[in-house]
């Protein structure tokens, strides 16, 4: 992840944004009603999955590139996870099954740019805002990239530890209650829950569930549309200063996890 961050941070760095908003921004600005430099944390996003979508968009917003409205509409599409996780971690890995990874992440990509739909409002007149040119002469780019980045690695890897914490907290809690089914492993209750707080983990336990492929695929298609409270965080992290309130990232995040879930159910009882 750490290369990511810091190829992100001097694309943004240079100006080379300026290329990328040029190429592709008009097909994205039109479907979602947002600036063509929205199409730039879209594809790193894409590309580099949690939470490089919502870091490049609160850095394009701190330089003043997005306005504060686009780049709330924006955070509705631009978190995504990426395809390597998927493919690798949760496809070929936890499921033991390549073609319904495929079909995950085709799932959770066209669940995403659907999600942008929803919030993409009416059309509006929005300020100018004029790209920076290609610049590469900062002294400082370079060690200022690479200290923000690891500051920026230190901080997901520390949420991914305290929400997996969190999630076995809870479980031994409600299996204290007399809830067990949420503390035994491979039951559709443990996997839900431990969705609510990490990807990886909530995967796992679907994947122990013993479903069918189709529903098997498509609940870890869910927790990782989703995020969890570990995604939710670190996107906070970086989009608080947008101006995003926690509950619109929330409602963002559910309907994406809803619409993905919905996508792949469909793709699994027509192609696994």
């Amino acid at each position: 992840m750490l290369p990511y961050f810091f190829f992100t941070k001097l694309l943004t760095g240079t100006g080379c944004v300026t290329v990328l908003a040029g190429k592709g921004g008009k097909p994205v600005s039109k479907a979602y009603r947002v600036a063509p430099i929205a199409s730039y944390p879209l594809l790193m996003s894409l590309l580099s999955g949690y939470p490089v979508g919502a870091r490049v968009l609160g850095d394009l917003y701190e330089k003043g590139l997005i306005s504060q409205e686009d780049a709330i509409r924006s955070a509705s599409f631009t978190s995504t996870s990426g395809s390597m996780f998927v493919l690798g971690s949760v496809g070929a890995v936890i499921l033991k099954d390549a073609k319904a990874g495929l079909i995950i992440l085709i799932a959770h990509y066209l669940g995403a740019l659907l999600n942008g739909l929803l919030y993409r409002g009416k059309k509006c007149a929005r300020p100018l805002v004029l790209l920076p040119p290609l610049d590469a002469s900062s002294d400082t780019l370079l060690s200022d990239a690479m200290y923000e980045s690891v500051i920026s690695l230190g901080l997901v890897g520390g949420f991914i530890a305290v929400t997996g914490l969190l999630g076995d907290m809870a479980a031994d809690l409600l299996s204290y209650m007399g809830l067990r089914s949420f503390r035994s492993g491979g039951t559709l209750a443990s996997g839900l829950l431990f969705s609510l707080f990490e990807v990886t983990r909530g995967c796992v336990e679907f994947a122990a569930f013993g479903a069918s492929r189709v529903w098997t695929a498509a609940f870890a298609c869910f927790a990782i549309s989703f995020g969890g409270l570990s995604v939710f965080l670190q996107s906070m992290a970086f989009l608080g200063k947008t101006g995003l309130k926690k509950e619109k990232l929330l409602l963002m995040k559910s309907s994406q996890a809803a619409v993905s879930f919905a996508i792949c159910l469909g793709l699994g009882w027509l192609f696994l």
